[in-house]
């Protein structure tokens, strides 16, 4: 029997501040149920414009917390359902507390009306709750809490797809809870901001580094990487991704 392959493309690898020129956080998993983003930071459509991802074949968001580069992108999704692809597939937008009414907001403060003109595709909410699973469209998604300055409901996600297991922290600085989060995975996708310095709110690549052992997983790649980080990407130890990245699961 053939293994089932999934593949994540590197649709945005970057931090808020585009350092490196890379775009906000965006991973692209496709898997045969499916299609899903995990993040969809405010240049995902670009991204995946680059990348040649069709917007309109995505199933499923999942959203770690409520920042611009990691939601923002979902109002131009939104309106290129509308005006350019004409979606009528259904939309499952997945994230913490509030992500409803935040994508609204910021809809309405981008394109006034978008929201109210009724979509020809329907647009389903659900809420991520650490204490249980979600099946949606073929996927089962886990979150786990992480820290991640004042975020009341910052998740890592665990995403079971195909047989495989895919891990993403989010933005977090450590937190035990990161090693349920990565035990058994294939993949875990690891923000990675700082190299040596300790920062509340992010990770750091020495901290990593000292707890690769217990995270139990089989491939640590590195996303949203800061100036110091970016300046040492020949002398790590761990892969990292960049934008427009394909990797086969």
């Amino acid at each position: 029997m053939m293994e089932t392959l999934v593949s994540l493309r590197c649709i945005g690898t970057g931090d808020a501040f585009g350092h490196g020129g890379r775009l906000n956080s965006c991973f692209h998993l496709n898997y045969p149920a499916g299609q899903m983003l995990l993040d969809c930071g405010s240049s995902s459509l670009i991204g995946m414009q680059r990348c040649g991802v069709f917007p309109a074949g995505i199933d499923t968001v999942v959203v770690s917390h409520l920042h611009g580069d990691h939601f923002g992108g979902i109002p131009y999704l939104l309106l290129e359902g509308r005006y350019v692809s004409q979606r009528t597939r259904p939309l499952t937008l997945i994230g913490p507390p509030g992500l409803q009414q935040r994508v609204e907001v910021a809809a309405e403060a981008l394109y006034p009306g978008l929201i109210g003109k009724k979509l020809d595709f329907p647009v389903n909410y659900l809420l991520l709750d650490p204490k249980k699973s979600l099946q949606v469209n073929g996927a089962q998604i886990k979150p786990y809490r992480v820290k991640h300055g004042r975020s009341k409901h910052a998740y890592g996600i665990r995403v079971e797809i195909a047989g495989k297991i895919i891990g993403y922290t989010g933005d977090t600085e450590w937190t035990e809870n990161l090693i349920p989060l990565a035990q058994g995975n294939h993949l875990l996708i690891a923000e990675c901001f700082a190299y040596d310095q300790p920062i509340p709110a992010h990770l750091d690549y020495l901290t990593l580094l000292q707890h690769r052992s217990r995270l139990g997983c089989e491939k640590i790649v590195l996303t949203h990487m800061g100036p110091e980080m970016l300046s040492r990407l020949d002398r790590l130890d761990f892969d990292t991704v960049n934008d427009g990245e394909m990797i086969v699961i």
